[in-house]
């Protein structure tokens, strides 16, 4: 049987909402392809007074703080200690990875001139958020690469990779913090320069700090979501308990940031704030929905153990991130009487975009043992072959 002849068979077992997943990806995969023959003009509703459209009001600022859930929990876990939520740690860096690949993807497509991306790692400009941003990016992604080699190594028995990237494990995970602190905050940068364009009820000094606490908010949600999705469609593991965990962790974060909005609004906000009825209620949603009844949600402790209602909670919050990343980015900065709506074909790309971002974790959950818990120690003494080593048999093989 050829190879081709095996992958269609094995397609053919699939679910239908994965075969539905492909479906999207391809049409999103036409789509791209229209915009690098036709160009950018022709295929989306870009111009010069809507520079930035859906690709980078979604796929970029917003897709970059739902990729968090990676760099948040790797401090959680191995910075602050907190082991026993070492299980939900090769899920979110899979999520990381795919959604920093796609940010990248998502970039490329916004490009005026793709082929020319490489011109950022020749040609450097320190003093600009979007080199920073691009650099950070590109060197995060690699980082999570190696991480996502792990259960790579794993499934094809390669033992000697997984006992150096078992090796260099830690300074990854700090590498991984760094980067994302740096690139999460400098996509608030972008804004500050829009002193006159940017409206008054998002703009202010603290945008950067502002973006990457909600960065956190995000990462941390995303996990509950994945992880109860996880179980309850595709029959993995309940990490109830895990998630409870977390849930805690999260009030903590979304107190914290909605303190420096507060302040931020009050004390160093200029300019009107209640001149664009519209744009207040943009805000007001933001906050409310996303911000607020969240955190009074996640505060009760029955909420916390309802497995429904802390995804409920969570997706409140990711809903929240991502209508604060679309006024900042797209709404509160179009000038009165004037609005962006995107072209069928941006439309189609961002929906494929999405969807193999699913398509992709699915088959990785199906064909990779990220959802395996992380061995809490491997016998390196044994070269030949991996195998998960319980504490007592550490012990023991240590006094001898």
């Amino acid at each position: 049987m050829t190879a081709a002849k095996i992958i269609v068979n094995e397609i053919k077992g699939y679910h239908r909402f994965v075969k539905f997943l492909i479906v999207l990806v391809s049409l999103g995969a036409l789509a791209s392809l229209a915009r690098f023959v036709f160009g950018l003009g022709v295929t989306t509703n870009l111009n010069d007074t809507f520079p930035w459209g859906l690709w980078i009001s979604f796929d970029v600022v917003t897709a970059v703080p739902l990729a968090a859930g990676a760099f948040t929990l790797g401090a959680i876990v191995h910075c602050f200690h907190i082991k026993k939520l070492e299980p939900l740690v090769r899920p979110a860096i899979v999520t990381g990875f795919l959604g920093y690949s796609l940010v990248c993807v998502g970039l490329l497509l916004d490009l005026g001139q793709p082929q020319r991306c490489w011109h950022t790692m020749v040609y450097w400009n320190p003093h600009s958020p979007m080199f920073e941003v691009s650099m950070c990016i590109a060197a995060y992604t690699t980082v999570l690469f190696l991480e996502f080699l792990s259960p790579v190594c794993e499934k094809f028995g390669y033992h000697v990779p997984l006992r150096l990237l078992r090796t260099i494990e830690m300074p990854l995970v700090v590498a991984a913090a760094s980067i994302s602190t740096l690139h999460q905050s400098s996509l608030g940068t972008f804004f500050l320069i829009a002193v006159d364009k940017l409206h008054s009820l998002w703009y202010n000094p603290l945008l950067p700090l502002l973006f990457w606490l909600s960065a956190m908010c995000a990462g941390i949600s995303i996990i509950i979501v994945e992880a109860t999705m996880s179980h309850k469609y595709m029959g993995q593991p309940d990490e109830s308990e895990l998630l409870e965990t977390l849930a805690k962790i999260l009030p903590w974060v979304i107190t914290v940031y909605l303190t420096v909005k507060v302040f931020s609004l009050v004390a160093l906000t200029q300019g009107p704030l209640f001149n664009r009825p519209g744009l207040l209620v943009l805000f007001a949603v933001e906050v409310v929905c996303g911000v607020l009844l969240p955190l009074v949600m996640l505060m009760n402790g029955n909420v916390r153990e309802n497995n429904r209602l802390r995804a409920t909670a969570a997706w409140l919050v990711i809903a929240g991130v991502i209508l604060n990343r679309f006024n900042v980015s797209m709404f509160g900065m179009e000038a009165p009487g004037t609005f962006y709506y995107p072209s069928f074909i941006e439309s189609v790309v961002t929906i494929g975009i999405i969807a193999a971002h699913i398509l992709f974790f699915v088959l990785i959950a199906k064909y990779f043992p990220i959802f395996e818990h992380h061995p809490e120690t491997v016998d390196y003494s044994i070269p030949d072959h991996f195998r998960k080593t319980e504490k007592g048999h550490a012990h023991g093989a240590a006094k001898a």
